[in-house]
């Protein structure tokens, strides 16, 4: 029972999408600093002072890795944002990734009503974007590719 879908739910639905997207990628595994490290050692880290020998419970809840279908998504979703702009595509990002609009209408020095309307004009060419990656490549497009890296080698 397939339904032709409006531009309003077709909207929803990338937002949505680049929600989970900003989900996925904030629970990919990273390193403290943020690049990985060139020697891993298989020994526990060694506590820097004494709240870290201490055996409390950490403030932060373990982030569980995201799945397989997760990151399948996560590689369809992030080729929606080629046809913005860099600012454009940081609103887009921001918003995906759960920022308040007062809080990145500071980032930019703008005002909400300006975030808001310049966010309104990438969702739309986002979502034109991912309607032309539904023609391209069909619903289940996620399922039928092959890993980034099989591209890469096929090219």
């Amino acid at each position: 029972m397939d339904a032709e879908l409006g531009f309003t739910e077709v909207r929803r639905v990338v937002i949505a999408s680049l929600e989970r997207a900003a989900d996925t990628l904030k629970r990919l595994p990273m390193p403290r600093n943020g690049r990985p490290s060139r020697e891993q050692s298989s020994w526990p880290s060694a506590p820097n002072g004494p709240e870290d020998a201490c055996d409390h419970a950490s403030s932060h809840a373990p982030r569980i890795p995201p799945g397989p279908r997760a990151i399948s998504e996560l590689d369809r979703v992030l080729p929606w944002l080629g046809p913005l702009d860099g600012p454009e595509r940081r609103i887009v990002w921001a918003r995906a990734a759960g920022l308040s609009w007062p809080r990145i209408a500071r980032e930019f020095g703008v005002t909400v009503g300006q975030v808001r309307y310049r966010w309104n004009g990438a969702i739309d060419r986002v979502v034109a974007a991912a309607v032309q990656d539904m023609i391209v490549t069909g619903p289940g497009a996620g399922t039928r590719r092959g890993s980034c890296q099989t591209d890469r080698i096929a090219r």
